[in-house]
C-alpha cells in the first residue's frame, strides 16, 4: 500500500511549514502525523524516519528550483539571462517562502550524510550561475577581472538576504538587485 501523491504532498506540505517555524531538532513526527491527519503508522511506511522526511523536502525543493532555472535559459544574451536567473531566484523564493527559511537554515550547518546531495544540488545552482556569469565574460559583456566564485557568492548574497528578511517582494526590488550588479553603484563619469 503506498500512499497516493495528495497525501505525499500533504505530509510533505505541513513537515514543511513545522520545520520552517521550528528547528529540526523541535518538529517531532507525532506533531506532523497529527497536523496532515494521518496515522503515525503512515507516515513512517513512507518516510522511514524524520531525517528522510526532511531530506525529501529539501531534495524535492532543489530539484524544483533547479528545472525552474534551467528551463528558463537561453543561448542570447547573457545580462538578460543574469537578469532572469536574479528574477527567477526571488520568484521561487517567495513562492516557496517556507522552503527557503529551512534551506536557509540548513546552509548554514554541515549537511549530514544524507543531506550531502543536497549540498551538491545547490553547488549545480551556483555553476548555473557561474556558467552565465563566464558567459558574459567571453561575450565580452561583462569584465574578465572579478573573481568568478566570489562573484556568484556576493550575487546570491545579494539575492538571499533581503529575500529572507522579507525586503523582496516585487519585479521592482529585483530590478534593484540587477541594477546594482549590471551598472554598479557609482555615478558614471564620477
Amino acid at each position: 500500500m503506498r500512499l497516493d501523491n495528495g497525501k505525499r504532498r500533504m505530509i510533505m506540505s505541513v513537515a514543511m511549514d513545522l520545520f520552517s517555524r521550528n528547528s529540526y531538532h523541535r518538529v517531532v513526527m507525532d506533531e506532523i502525523a497529527r497536523e496532515a491527519k494521518v496515522a503515525k503508522g503512515t507516515l513512517y511506511y513512507h518516510f522511514k524516519s524524520k531525517e528522510a522526511l526532511y531530506a525529501s523536502l529539501l531534495h524535492d525543493g532543489l530539484d524544483q528550483m533547479i528545472q525552474r532555472l534551467k528551463e528558463r535559459f537561453t543561448e542570447g544574451n547573457p545580462i538578460d539571462n543574469l537578469n532572469l536567473f536574479i528574477k527567477e531566484m526571488v520568484s521561487f523564493f517567495n513562492e516557496n517562502r517556507s522552503f527557503f527559511i529551512v534551506l536557509q537554515r540548513e546552509e548554514g550547518k554541515l549537511f549530514s550524510k544524507k543531506l550531502d546531495n543536497c549540498y551538491n544540488k545547490i553547488c549545480t545552482i551556483n555553476d548555473l550561475l557561474g556558467s552565465l556569469l563566464e558567459d558574459g565574460v567571453d561575450k565580452g559583456v561583462l569584465r574578465d577581472d572579478i573573481d568568478g566564485t566570489v562573484l556568484v557568492e556576493m550575487i546570491m548574497g545579494m539575492i538571499k538576504s533581503p529575500v529572507l528578511k522579507g525586503k523582496i517582494t516585487s519585479e521592482r526590488q529585483s530590478d534593484s538587485i540587477i541594477k546594482v550588479l549590471t551598472e554598479g553603484i557609482t555615478i558614471q563619469g564620477g
